[in-house]
């Protein structure tokens, strides 16, 4: 907008400088021509002038016009520059309003996934405490047999089972029988005895 005011008066002062120039000629002409010879010069200086007039005129006329233009092509380029900020704008606040709808999702899947684990730690204790409980049972069911069977049978010793030993060698060492030691102990397999397995050896 600068450059166009600056060549806008430009032109004038052009304008202005060619009509004084003109002036000096014109009367130039007049002081030393003289007859009809000085006419046709002042004719050809006035054509000359009007001439120039006519040219700064259509000169102006078209800086007025890249005037306007340039006016408008400002305008739309504010209203490019202020669609372009609420596009931004609404952009950033899009980004801003999904950040926070993806927090409040995590937060509520963190919620649930926690919610669910305790739920399985409580499901797995209340299991185990069962397993725990039938185990005990069998235990104590077992103790009680084993108590039975000992008493059925009278007095006798626990012997633990070392490397190396069978019911023979054991059934000699406490001068019993292997059928009293199988009886005693329910032992189904007398071939198979267990290192570390405590027997009944009745008396």
């Amino acid at each position: 907008m600068g450059s166009v005011r600056r060549s806008r008066v430009f032109g004038v002062n052009a304008w202005r400088m060619g009509a004084a120039v003109l002036s000096v000629v014109v009367a130039g002409t007049a002081l030393s021509g003289c007859g009809t010879g000085g006419l046709a010069v002042k004719k050809d200086v006035w054509e000359a002038q009007e001439d120039f007039e006519r040219r700064q005129t259509s000169l102006s006329e078209k800086l007025l016009q890249l005037e306007g233009r340039i006016a408008i092509l400002e305008e739309e380029n504010a209203a490019l520059r202020a669609g372009l900020d609420t596009d931004f704008s609404r952009g950033l606040e899009a980004i801003r309003t999904g950040q926070e709808q993806l927090g409040i999702e995590l937060e509520d899947r963190i919620r649930t996934v926690d919610s669910d684990r305790e739920g399985d730690r409580t499901d797995m204790l209340q299991r185990m405490e069962i397993v725990v409980d039938e185990v005990t049972a069998e235990n104590e069911s077992l103790r009680e047999e084993i108590t039975q069977l000992r008493s059925s049978v009278g007095p006798g010793y626990t012997h633990t089972v070392q490397r190396g030993e069978t019911l023979a060698s054991i059934a000699e060492r406490y001068g019993v029988t292997v059928q009293a030691i199988v009886a005693a102990n329910n032992i189904s397999d007398p071939n198979i005895i267990s290192v570390g397995a405590e027997l009944f050896v009745p008396q």
